[in-house]
């Protein structure tokens, strides 16, 4: 089932130099090398591990999961939050050759169940609890009712006594030598909603996520120096690619925070010294509050990246009078980034634009014909680059309609491309709703919904949210005599393995849903109606 990197792509890239012969572990294995007493990773302020501390943990686990069976190839999953284990795990299976799977604690027994059987994991790493999940009966709930069951590892107590202790394989004989692996070989499967009900494997190989983890630090002038801190879960594709890989293959030390506040987001980046961070901009909203209320600066911070969503004016120029600078990325798991608003743009490049394409990385907007569309009209935004996946898990018909026989890349969002080269993204075709960075596919949200006896029909949307980005409302027709209401239909969700990140926030009862004459429901109108009519707090947590 895991793709391999189309032939042209293979020779394009490596006659260029824009693919290399090292994996992840190797590039590493060099930054162990050159500074093992440097200080790697640190999370919550709290431990941390140098370089050196972080090799040797990662050369026994991997001898554990080695005399488990696991060997190049296997995909081990990791459902940590962002503690230091998580470099450790994705350390040790790389080392072995394996493919890592990134699983956000975030999601519920639904979503981790698909990726397990979807990968055929053969290990899974979780913490025994965390903000309120005990993830020991997600485990036992993956066995007696799914029938899925790879080798687990939990760090920490739970209420179930489930898998082997992580201390306890932390303590096993190292891996002799490090299985050397090919840089073509599949690194990472990320999962990401699209318009399809289910989330779908995004493939990466060691030179994909080098190529374009290289770039963004060439592009923003890091190197071993700097110390980047990281809020965005390591199971997301931020996290994971411009956390994990680009500061551990780069000597940096990275920064990790689990549960995101204002308040610990200052407190560890002015301790550590902190020379850029990014995350969605309801990150830097409440950091910028946090900075106000508590009149502080964080000089050594030099930037501010922010992705995910549109980044107000207004943000950009509070971010400035508290002395940091706010830089636009946009990408997406499929091709991670392809454009970033560079340190030395104009100011209004933040909000007018969402930066220019990375050297070595092509974009283009084209018309629904898949002709170019003239500079400033609105179409859709195709990339094609070294850093672009290598296709969807088991999944080669998705796959095709992706990626065309040229290597290029549909994003299903609508972009103008201006005169200076740079894209503004506009809209999305795809239906698709990112709240506070995460990405929640509304057609999955509409089919659990269905389900509930007490929903006749169902329409979600997003709304624009000026914290989050957008938060989900759900438009119900109810069956006769029924009122459901939001905290029913939440609890209905939750029961059925939603994750929480993609429950409603907002809740309208209605007669109807508009339609066009051939029965489409009308969601660009009904997103109208609800912005005008239903404005309401969004649900706290």
């Amino acid at each position: 089932m895991m793709p391999r990197p189309a032939p042209e792509a293979l020779r394009r890239y490596h006659a260029s130099g824009q693919w290399g012969t090292r994996t992840i572990a190797q590039c590493i294995a060099e930054q162990v090398a050159l500074r093992g007493d440097k200080l790697a990773i640190t999370d919550n302020g709290e431990r941390a591990l140098s370089y050196a501390e972080l090799d040797a943990q990662a050369a026994r686990l991997a001898g554990f999961f080695s005399r488990q069976g696991i060997v190049r190839g296997d995909v081990i999953t990791l459902h940590l939050p962002n503690r230091c284990e998580a470099a450790v795990v994705t350390l040790a299976a790389w080392r072995l050759g394996a493919v890592l799977h990134p699983a956000a604690p975030a999601y519920g027994r639904q979503d981790l169940a698909h990726g397990l059987a979807r990968c055929g994991s053969k290990a899974i790493v979780v913490a025994a609890r965390f903000r309120g999940t005990d993830y020991t009966e997600t485990l036992h709930r993956l066995r007696s009712e799914d029938g899925i069951a790879p080798l687990a590892l939990v760090i920490g107590q739970g209420a179930r006594k489930v898998g082997i202790d992580f201390d306890d394989a932390l303590a096993a004989a190292p891996l002799a030598r490090a299985v050397a692996g090919d840089a073509d070989d599949a690194a990472a499967v990320l999962f990401t909603s699209g318009t399809e009900s289910r989330p779908k494997g995004v493939v990466h190989t060691h030179n994909t996520l080098l190529f374009g983890e290289r770039a963004v630090a060439a592009a923003l002038g890091l190197d071993a120096a700097d110390r980047c801190f990281m809020a965005s879960p390591v199971t997301h594709a931020t996290g994971f690619m411009h956390g994990l890989v680009l500061n551990l293959t780069s000597g940096a030390t990275l920064s990790l925070l689990d549960v995101f506040s204002g308040e610990a987001a200052v407190r560890i980046m002015a301790e550590d010294g902190t020379t850029w961070t990014m995350g969605a901009s309801v990150f830097l909203g409440d950091t910028l509050a946090t900075l106000a209320q508590q009149q502080l600066r964080l000089p050594a911070l030099r930037f501010f990246l922010c992705g995910g969503a549109p980044i107000p004016e207004d943000l950009v120029r509070r971010a400035l009078a508290q002395g940091l600078r706010v830089l636009p990325v946009y990408g997406s798991t499929e091709s991670p980034p392809h454009a970033l608003v560079p340190p030395e743009a104009p100011l209004q490049d933040a909000w007018q634009t969402d930066g220019r394409p990375l050297p070595g990385i092509e974009v283009r907007v084209l018309d629904d014909q898949l002709a170019p569309v003239p500079t400033g009209q609105p179409g859709e935004a195709w990339s094609r680059g070294p850093n672009t996946f290598i296709g969807y898990l088991g999944d080669e018909e998705t796959t095709r309609r992706t990626i065309d026989a040229e290597r290029w890349c549909r994003s299903g969002d609508l972009a103008v491309l201006r005169e200076d080269g740079s894209l503004k993204i506009v809209g999305r075709i795809k239906e698709l709703v990112i709240r506070g960075g995460q990405n929640i596919s509304v057609r999955e949200v509409e089919d659990a919904l269905a389900a509930h006896p007490a929903v006749h029909e169902v329409a979600v949307v997003g709304l624009a949210h000026e914290r989050l980005g957008e938060t989900l409302a759900a438009v119900v027709v109810p069956e006769p005599g029924h009122e459901p209401t939001l905290a029913a239909l939440c609890e209905f969700l939750s029961a059925r393995g939603i994750s929480r990140f993609k429950l409603p926030e907002h809740l309208v009862l209605s007669s109807g849903l508009p339609r066009t004459p051939s029965g489409k429901i009308q969601k660009v109108l009904l997103k109208q109606q609800l912005a005008d009519t239903h404005p309401q707090p969004p649900r706290q947590g």
